[in-house]
This record gives structure tokens, sequence and C-alpha cells, in this order.
């Protein structure tokens, strides 16, 4: 069942970077990043009260705290780097997420993964260079924003599995979207910003239910699976789905060299999956 949740968060995934692209088009990354936070909250808190009966613990508040600060930075970060960078060749460099996860992983929570599936994730790195086109994107904003986000997301993905290790996902959901929502609040008041949408309030709606079908998948998935694991597959769908999009949808040029890349960063789910089947 875990395994179907992880697919399912990372197909939830790829539809939601397609429509924040879109979005970051008329929208600024701190009103979108507001917006998903305080959207969601209601619906954390709504399935916190009817479903969830998993005691919340002492233990989860240092990591739970933690994640909440790396989910704003993240947030605006990737938010900026859409903006003002291809979708196409920003997105692959989330592929280094699976091996900072790993790396996490084997720190904090004492998780190891079989030499197959780290030469897997390895030739996962090395097709990033592939996908990216080269080196001659590597001094861009958007490429040193995004390295910055998989930085974030990888280690988030572990101190994620750590708090819900002490509660259930809605109430990690609850408190990580309003601590987001207040954070972003008070640093509006203090820089006397105005908080403005470019368009309709209830255009957002779609984005918003991937947004929280992604998450929530994705931590009912992570108790039962490696966080490098669940980094691996995500990213590699995603990436996938971004040269897709990047083609089709937003017109970018995609080589046949970045689609090979992203095969041979696809072809090593299986190995990477097959201890957890």
């Amino acid at each position: 069942m875990a395994v179907l949740f992880l697919f399912v968060s990372s197909l939830s995934w790829t539809l939601f970077d397609l429509a924040r692209k879109k979005l970051v088009s008329t929208e600024s990354p701190m009103v979108l990043t507001l917006a998903f936070n305080a959207g969601t909250f209601p619906l954390y808190l709504a399935g916190y009260l009817i479903w969830e009966t998993t005691p919340v613990t002492v233990g989860y508040w240092i990591p739970g705290l933690i994640s909440a600060g790396i989910a704003v930075t993240t947030a605006l970060g990737i938010f900026t780097a859409l903006k003002h960078g291809d979708f196409s060749r920003v997105i692959p460099v989330l592929a280094l997420t699976p091996v900072i996860s790993t790396l996490s992983a084997g720190i904090f929570l004492d998780e190891r993964l079989s030499l197959s599936q780290w030469i897997a994730m390895l030739a996962v790195i090395g097709a990033i260079v592939g996908a990216q086109g080269g080196l001659s994107h590597v001094r861009s904003k958007s490429f040193a924003l995004m390295l910055f986000v998989s930085f974030g997301w990888g280690v988030g993905t572990v101190i994620d599995k750590m708090a819900l290790q002490h509660a259930g996902p809605f109430f990690h959901g609850s408190m990580q979207t309003a601590i987001v929502t207040l954070m972003l609040v008070m640093f509006y008041a203090q820089s006397r910003l105005r908080i403005r949408t470019a368009g309709h309030i209830f255009k957002l709606l779609p984005a918003l239910l991937l947004f929280f079908s992604a998450v929530v998948f994705q931590w009912l998935a992570l108790p039962d699976l490696d966080a490098g694991v669940v980094e691996t597959v995500k990213r590699s769908v995603g990436i996938v789905g971004a040269v897709i999009a990047g083609m089709l949808v937003f017109k970018e040029h995609v080589s046949r060299a970045q689609i090979f890349w992203c095969l041979v960063i696809l072809s090593g789910i299986p190995v990477i999956l097959q201890p957890e089947i």
C-alpha cells in the first residue's frame, strides 16, 4: 500500500509543478506560498478532527517546528526559481534530493540502502547534467535556488519522517501550515506589504488540492519506506513530467538528449523499489 501511496503522491507533485509554473506567471511567490498554506490548513484540520486517532507525543515538537521552517523557505525558493527559469530545466535539479535524503536518513534514522540502490541513485545524479543540457546553467539564479530547494527538501523529508513517528499526518499538516501561514503574515505585517492577487482567487483551487494530495500521500507512504526511496521515485516521475510539460504546455525546446537522460533517471526506479515491494 505504501508504494501505491508513493506513486499517487508522485503524480500529484508532477501536476502541482505544472500548475504552480503557470501560476507564477501572474502571482508573486510570497502570495502563492501564503495561499497554499492557508488554504490547506482547514483540510488538514478537518482530517485531524474526523479521522486521526494517532496520539501526539512530546517528541513531535522539535522535528515538527524544524519542518515548518524548512517548508516556508523552500516554498519561496521554488516559486521564485520557477518564475525566472525554464520549467524543464530547473525541475530536474530536484533529482539531487534522493541522495541528500539518503545521507540524512543514514545520519538521523540509521536507514541504509543496498549497493544496487546506491548505484541507481548515483546514476540519477550523473543524468542530471545531461538533463540540464550541460553545465552552462549552473551559474544561473534559478539553478542556485533549486539547489537550495533540493537540500531543504532532501533533509525535510527525513525531518518529516521523524515528526511522523510522534504524530499523524493530518496533525503534522495542521501544525506546519498554521506555523508557515503565521510566519508569512507576520512578515507581511512587519514589511507593511499588501497581500495582492493578480487573478481570481478560485483559480488557485485545483493547484491547492493537488498540493494537499501530494503531501498527504507522501506522508502516508513515508513511515513504511526509506526516505531516499520516497525521494527517488517522486523526483524521477517529476523530471519526466517536467520535460513533457515543458515541451507540450510551455512550448520549451526539449532536446533528444534531455529525453534520453530522463529515461536514464527513470530506469533507476525498479532498482530502487525492488527491496521495498
